[in-house]
């Protein structure tokens, strides 16, 4: 059951991969979406210290302009090993939740570099306010979560595809990270997607919201499963990540007695970083398929392990091709924007 299968990633070894595990990044560009905040922030931060050159793409300005002055005054991970002071750190503008600007930003993205080492899928927004809508009138869960990553990948993917052909580009170490959660065990059966209705307009309980929610978290596991499917040949790497049950502003929109009742059970948002970081730079994967027995287009849980993600999702990856389904459903919903 969903609940149980929720209940027990609760429970997390001590992670064996931390910041004393990753080589200098000097040289590698990156891209954080969210980055501004929560897990997002940490991760931005931990690769800055380690000397990448680090894109915080986001909304606000703002905020975003907050975190990298805190970065930059920030200190490296206490058991880090890499000498820190090369860093590098810049906004990037980007609103998931209106198709129509998430072109510019990825231009204005690929007219400043030349290569992309990894992108976090990072941002998202988890059950908003019954009846929030993108710009477009999508459902908030699944165009912030799935339509507007979607289409920002679709820009930048060539240049991923690049970076992998680079001299001295390591093999394995391109990647697109598509940041899921437990949540996507809550997602729609027997696929993970309501086919009919992605929106799931029609439904308006609360439990509604929280299926929109996990249905949103089952794509991002699908997309990077069939990213991975359709670039392994070429050496691009794609998984998805469950990060861990942290203490960010991701629930926001909860009632304000979840926070002291969620306290207990979530822990500080580094926890989290470390399992997507784990995503973006471990050396436990390779371009071999999930389907094959490898480990590209998997689901990694807390802090740093592969694992089995929900039955229903994978199975409908495996055995139905539901993941090439999913993105020419996809597509077709952006061709006005491709």
């Amino acid at each position: 059951m969903a609940a149980t299968a929720m209940f027990w990633e609760l429970f997390t070894p001590k992670p064996n991969f931390t910041e004393k595990n990753i080589p200098d990044q000097y040289g590698r560009v990156f891209i954080v979406t969210g980055g501004a905040s929560g897990c997002g922030y940490e991760v931005a931060k931990a690769l800055y210290n380690l000397n990448g050159r680090v894109y915080i793409a986001g909304r606000s300005k703002k905020n975003a302009e907050v975190a990298i002055a805190e970065m930059r005054e920030s200190h490296p991970a206490a058991d880090q090993t890499v000498q820190g002071g090369k860093g590098e750190l810049f906004f990037l503008q980007l609103d998931l939740a209106d198709l129509s600007t998430i072109r510019t930003s990825a231009e204005e993205f690929l007219r400043k570099e030349d290569r992309l080492d990894v992108i976090w899928h990072n941002a998202g927004v988890m059950v908003p306010p019954i009846g929030s809508e993108t710009k477009q009138g999508y459902d908030l869960q699944f165009g912030t979560n799935v339509l507007g990553p979607f289409l920002f990948q679709h820009f930048l993917t060539p240049l991923c595809l690049k970076t992998v052909r680079m001299p001295g580009v390591q093999r394995n170490a391109t990647r697109v990270i598509f940041v899921s959660s437990s949540g996507h065990h809550l997602s729609p059966k027997p696929d993970g997607v309501n086919w009919d209705d992605l929106n799931m307009k029609s439904m308006t309980s609360a439990w509604a919201n929280w299926m929109k929610y996990g249905q949103s978290k089952a794509m991002n596991a699908m997309h990077a499963h069939e990213l991975a499917r359709q670039y392994s040949s070429q050496g691009l790497i794609s998984v998805s990540a469950h990060p861990g049950a942290l203490r960010t502003n991701l629930g926001r929109s909860l009632p304000w007695w979840t926070d002291y009742i969620l306290y207990f059970i979530h822990h500080p948002p580094h926890m989290g970083a470390l399992t997507e970081l784990y995503a973006g730079l471990n050396g436990d994967v390779d371009s071999k398929l999930l389907d094959d027995g490898g480990r590209n287009g998997a689901y990694i849980l807390p802090w740093g392990r592969f694992a089995d993600g929900s039955v229903h999702v994978f199975e409908g990856l495996t055995r139905r091709k539901t993941g090439e389904k999913l993105w020419s459903v996809c597509e077709g919903m952006l061709k006005e924007y491709i």
